[in-house]
């Protein structure tokens, strides 16, 4: 098919559809613009303690928003109103996500990951109830949302990359920001923000101490981790796929303090959606990365 009409690429750039099936696909890795409706929500969310941490289950109905990125990546295209449904076991979670334009379309879609400390790595793999105009497609997601403190109540956040389903082309791409469901009173970020006022505690989210790095990201054949150790250190890099299922060792090894970078050769893994984990004398940083085709 390489034949298709104005409205239909509209209506494609407009749902953040990589247009594959017609030969046009943008592709960038510029995922970086926090949408300044919730830089507030951000700034006044505070990290989870070691103790909360340990005990962390992401299990829960989680709502708020996905805000569908330009192709420049410097603004904010669309808002959609976005919806979780997440079971975990163990360290591995599934079920469902709900997005919803302001014009009433919708798709239904299942989703699979794992969990690592704080952070929840998903991606979307099956549309199973969707309302679209006849031309257009919804992207599947991925995404590496950390959990937090807002107000008390759990709110999960991060960069929400989008992908084809089979080659894993970046489509546009986003951002989420989520608030878990409390039953009994329900959830709104902004209506209990504008209710706590300017009395709230200021608690700023630190980046890691520990710097991970890895590049090029997606990757075809290998890609870098980089990293940096304050003090000699030992060092294991391992790398587990979407589900939790460990794929194999990358390194174990007593290293010297200073930088470093190690190679994941990735000719024998199939294209899609993969965390690295590093733990460095059993703290642990992780990462996700995205294995393609070409």
């Amino acid at each position: 098919m390489t034949n298709f009409t104005k409205k239909a690429a509209v209506i494609l750039t407009m749902l953040a559809i990589p247009v594959l099936i017609f030969g046009q696909v943008k592709i960038s890795n510029a995922y970086k613009p926090i949408p300044k409706e919730i830089l507030p929500i951000i700034k006044h969310t505070k990290e989870l303690s070691l103790t909360e941490i340990a005990t962390t289950n992401f299990t829960g109905e989680y709502s708020g928003q996905r805000f569908q990125y330009t192709d420049n990546k410097k603004a904010i295209l669309r808002t959609y109103t976005y919806t979780m449904s997440i079971v975990q076991n163990g360290t591995n979670v599934s079920g469902t996500t709900t997005i919803t334009s302001e014009d009433g379309e919708y798709g239904v879609i299942k989703i699979r990951g794992m969990v690592i400390a704080d952070k929840l790595y998903f991606e979307e793999y099956e549309i199973i109830d969707q309302k679209k105009a006849e031309e257009s497609l919804w992207c599947f997601k991925i995404g590496e949302l950390e959990m937090g403190k807002h107000l008390q109540n759990t709110v999960v956040y991060g960069p929400t990359n989008s992908y084809t389903s089979i080659y894993y082309t970046p489509c546009s791409g986003g951002y989420t920001m989520l608030e878990k469901v409390n039953k009994q009173e329900g959830s709104s970020l902004t209506a209990r923000k504008q209710q706590q006022g300017e009395k709230e505690v200021i608690n700023l989210v630190e980046e890691s101490k520990f710097s991970l790095e890895v590049y090029p990201n997606p990757f075809v054949s290998e890609t870098n981790v980089a990293y940096t150790l304050e003090k000699d250190s030992k060092v294991i890099i391992e790398l587990y796929d979407i589900n939790g299922s460990f794929v194999k060792l990358v390194s174990q090894e007593l290293q010297n303090a200073g930088n470093h970078s190690t190679i994941i050769n990735g000719n024998n893994i199939t294209a899609g959606v993969y965390i690295v984990k590093i733990s460095v004398n059993g703290n642990v940083t992780s990462k996700q990365i995205i294995k393609t085709n070409n």
